[in-house]
């Protein structure tokens, strides 16, 4: 697991009762690194990268929740985007999203403080287990669009706004997240421990559970996964080179040859179109994902290898360096789907604009209102004013029998008085 591994206190003996690493350490600070008792000299560097680091992450990671956010809205009010694929992509924006506000303040904490556990006894045995969930999550979701695909296009059906297909993508999304929860939670929880006494949580694994653990993740959330969405684009292709009528539909135009054609052919070839169309879609947002998952990945992933085959990694020179563009890697993966997305999808760029173009309007409406307010402030007459026109309108109309054109100078009078 991601975070048993970066644990570096997976060898109790190596920690002695105070809570300190057994290898002593003295008290000193050299040129901007600061080192405290117990915490090895490998493991630091300059506050200035530290600082410089964590700020570069931070904005990876709110840049990346606003826009996952922004994919939730935009899925969720807007009823043409609640398509199979889309809530597919709802399913992993979610899971994105709890690796960026879960998952990456328990890393950044393990990151400053390796040898200690500050969230407390609770979290320990409930949080942690779980984080792994979101990793299955994110990426069977990309694969249950992969799979999708291969079925409208080899299985000759299209993608479909039904009811049932709803009901369909939801139980498939709920056994994604149910089946992560299970193959990658639970086999942790009779292992997790916690010693309060030094701040220490850690899965303590007997050596053939860990092998075993640590070999299923890295096939079941990283090997597999591509390895079917690789077979699915095979098959595709293979069924489009074979299918000469599906070439066909490909290239005739809706106003050319298939007029001509019986109602039974030309039917099937504007449905084999329209399957077609729909899978160039799918392909556009599919393939950015596909590869952005296995580059962003895969540093997490031969880490995994490493521990395995290197038992003492952790005491490297280089570990620290590593941890931090694993972190940075992992957090880049969560953050730039909604960018593929914009980049990709002419529906969800629309409809982002659209949520735009209303809040501006809105926030216009809001100026334009304020405004009013305040014009219709300043030409109200004040209580002076009215109070004056009262008097002259009384002075007038004991004058009007006996001096009209008067009585008509005193009206214009009132009028620019009181601004009627």
């Amino acid at each position: 697991m991601f975070l048993s591994q970066i644990n570096n206190t997976r060898n109790m003996d190596e920690v002695n009762i105070n809570g300190t690493l057994s290898t002593p350490l003295a008290n000193t600070t050299t040129d901007n690194v600061t080192q405290t008792p117990g915490f090895p000299k490998y493991l630091h560097q300059p506050l200035g990268a530290t600082v410089f680091q964590i700020a570069l992450w931070s904005t990876i990671v709110f840049l990346g929740v606003v826009g996952n956010l922004l994919v939730c809205f935009v899925i969720l009010s807007h009823a043409k985007m609640k398509t199979s694929m889309n809530f597919y992509l709802l399913s992993l924006a979610i899971a994105d999203l709890g690796v960026l506000l879960i998952i990456y303040p328990m890393v950044l904490l393990k990151y400053l403080h390796p040898f200690r556990w500050l969230l407390g006894k609770h979290a320990c045995y409930y949080l942690y287990p779980t984080v792994e969930i979101f990793f299955g999550a994110s990426i069977w979701s990309i694969t249950a669009i992969a799979i999708e695909r291969y079925r409208n296009i080899v299985g000759a059906k299209r993608y479909q706004i039904k009811r049932r297909s709803r009901v369909r993508t939801f139980a498939v999304i709920g056994v994604v997240w149910l089946a992560s929860f299970l193959f990658s939670s639970v086999p942790l929880y009779p292992f997790m421990i916690y010693i309060p006494t030094l701040d220490i949580c850690v899965p303590e694994f007997p050596e053939a559970v860990f092998l075993s653990y640590s070999i299923s993740l890295i096939v079941a959330w990283y090997a597999l996964p591509l390895v079917v969405i690789a077979v699915t684009y095979m098959r595709i292709r293979q069924r489009v080179l074979q299918s000469f009528t599906f070439r066909a539909s490909m290239s005739v135009d809706d106003d050319g040859d298939q007029a001509a054609m019986p109602p039974a052919s030309s039917n099937k070839e504007r449905s084999e179109k329209k399957i077609w169309q729909q899978s160039n879609k799918t392909t556009r947002i599919l393939t950015p994902l596909v590869i952005l998952f296995a580059v962003a990945m895969f540093p997490l992933n031969a880490f995994r290898v490493l521990a395995l085959i290197i038992p003492g990694y952790w005491m490297k020179s280089y570990y620290n360096l590593m941890i931090g563009q694993l972190i940075m890697f992992i957090m880049i993966n969560s953050s730039a789907n909604p960018l593929v997305y914009y980049i990709t999808s002419k529906e969800f760029k629309d409809a982002l604009k659209k949520i735009f173009t209303n809040f501006k309007g809105k926030k216009d409406f809001f100026k334009q209102l304020s405004g009013k307010s305040k014009s219709s402030k300043r030409s109200s007459p004040s209580v002076l004013e009215t109070a004056l026109g009262d008097k002259e309108e009384n002075h007038r109309g004991a004058n009007k029998s006996s001096n009209e054109p008067q009585a008509g100078l005193a009206n214009g009078n009132v009028q620019i008085v009181t601004g009627v």
